[in-house]
């Protein structure tokens, strides 16, 4: 399968969306940062109706925050295992995946597996974030190791998943999480029971966005999928790849994907 342009999004693509689903670091960020551009695209496309959810690996903590200070709709955080989201008085709720309580006796027995494995990997590290995290454990190799630790983060997510683990990598980090969800698994929770739309709905008023091979699981169930152009350098280990992809990277992709939607829609 080829990727098509991004100019090859039709009108007739955009006409019943009502959901953008994303990805966050690399995808609504750049470098680290959330650009302008991609601020002034959340907030347009909230304007619009159309509801975006970031559907990230990031921590719940970081999650809370994006939530409560970004025009999106909640957070799908620590890559499907819980759902951050609004009640109408606009305060948060949390829906887990498991019970909170189960989720959190998981992630210290996770903890205490991948310990044991890093003192073999010095390049490696425990994320910063990890004392903000409720559910999974994340290894740093490209966040604020550098240069990246590429290498590394094959030789150990290989050693992980031999273990059985549940374990993928992000542009920056290595997830391991508990078994039996992953970021789409949380997404048709939310979208069904949430929002109430059926599998045929799902595919028609939904498109997804994201950037790296743990965007996979999206990609493959999503007809209307883009990749933002920092996506080329993964294409060639993906299974799974998007429909769409942008001309320019993280968020300023994510920028020209909401201009061309919006367009469509003469919304913009």
């Amino acid at each position: 399968m080829l990727i098509s342009a991004l100019s090859d999004l039709t009108v007739n693509d955009c006409h019943g969306l009502r959901f953008i689903l994303t990805d966050f670091d690399d995808t609504l960020t750049w470098e680290g940062m959330l650009p302008v551009e991609t601020l002034q695209a959340l907030a347009t496309l909230e304007a619009n109706g159309i509801k975006v959810i970031p559907v990230t690996g990031g921590c719940a903590g970081w999650s809370d925050m994006i939530a409560r200070a970004l025009p999106v709709e909640g957070v799908i955080t620590e890559g499907g295992a819980c759902f951050i989201g609004k009640t109408e008085q606009k305060h948060l709720s949390y829906a887990f995946w498991r019970e909170e309580a189960v989720m959190r006796d998981e992630q210290v027995r996770l903890l205490e597996q991948v310990n044991l494995l890093l003192v073999k990997y010095p390049r490696l590290r425990l994320a910063r974030d990890q004392s903000y995290r409720i559910t999974d454990v994340a290894i740093d190799y490209a966040q604020d190791v550098s240069p990246p630790a590429v290498a590394e983060k094959d030789a150990f997510l290989a050693e992980l998943i031999a273990l059985g683990l549940n374990a993928k990598a992000s542009s920056i980090h290595i997830n391991v999480c508990s078994k039996g969800y992953d970021k789409f698994s949380m997404a048709q929770r939310v979208l069904s029971q949430i929002y109430g739309l059926n599998e045929q709905e799902q595919q028609a008023q939904v498109l997804y966005v994201g950037d790296a091979p743990n965007d996979e699981s999206m990609f493959a169930r999503f007809p209307l999928s883009v990749g933002v152009a920092n996506i080329e350098q993964h294409l060639s280990s993906m299974k799974y790849i998007p429909r769409y992809q942008t001309t320019q990277p993280g968020g300023l992709g994510f920028a020209e994907l909401a201009k061309i939607v919006l367009s469509s829609r003469g919304g913009f």
